[in-house]
């Protein structure tokens, strides 16, 4: 079994990457090394002109891609069995990579292809509180998804994550408390929405 959780931190703006890198190394950072089960790999998707910033602002090991198709066929050549999504500025609980890799060996048998997708909760940065979102289902994936393969044919950016289900219906779902999405003022998502 191999297990990778891929990183976009992809940016032209070099102002806006060290915000984003501020929170990633106060949230991101502390919650790989705290992991409970540290067997697998780092994925950083990144541009060439930005790696040695990352390299030294990021105090954990990472495989850096350069683009889309590079990760692509990373990820399909290299037969990442449990292919993890996981935003450069939000939180996973100790024990995440634990349970996906639990559901993973639990389920493996019965279904050749299928997500594990954890159903977060809304964390605002500036004053911590935690807000419930509205339920993900397999019809609506969540961000926080592992695409699962005994055969690795797909991988896990080939659609928006809300659409994954369109490659396998089969989704487990991972209740609230293991993944945060922090909502920290400068998210583009968030800022993309406002547009």
């Amino acid at each position: 079994m191999k297990h990778s959780i891929v990183t976009r931190i992809n940016f032209t703006d070099l102002s806006l990457m060290g915000e984003y890198l501020k929170i990633t190394k106060e949230i991101l950072i502390p919650a790989l090394k705290s992991q409970t089960v540290k067997a697998f790999e780092w994925i950083v998707l990144t541009n060439v002109e930005t790696l040695d910033i990352l390299k030294s602002e990021l105090d954990y090991p990472f495989t850096p891609l350069f683009s889309n198709p590079e990760c692509h066929s990373y990820l399909i050549k290299n037969n990442i069995n449990i292919q993890t999504r996981h935003d450069c500025d939000d939180y996973m609980s100790p024990n995440y990579v634990e349970e996906i890799q639990r559901l993973y060996l639990q389920n493996r048998k019965r279904h050749k292809t299928f997500l594990i997708q954890a159903q977060p909760t809304q964390l605002l940065y500036q004053t911590g509180e935690e807000i419930e979102l509205k339920p993900y289902s397999n019809q609506r994936c969540s961000m926080f998804l592992s695409l699962c393969q005994e055969k690795v044919e797909n991988h896990i950016f080939e659609r928006k994550h809300i659409q994954m289900y369109e490659i396998t219906s089969t989704v487990i779902t991972i209740p609230t408390g293991y993944a945060k999405w922090v909502i920290h003022g400068k998210n583009r998502s968030v800022l993309e929405k406002k547009k």
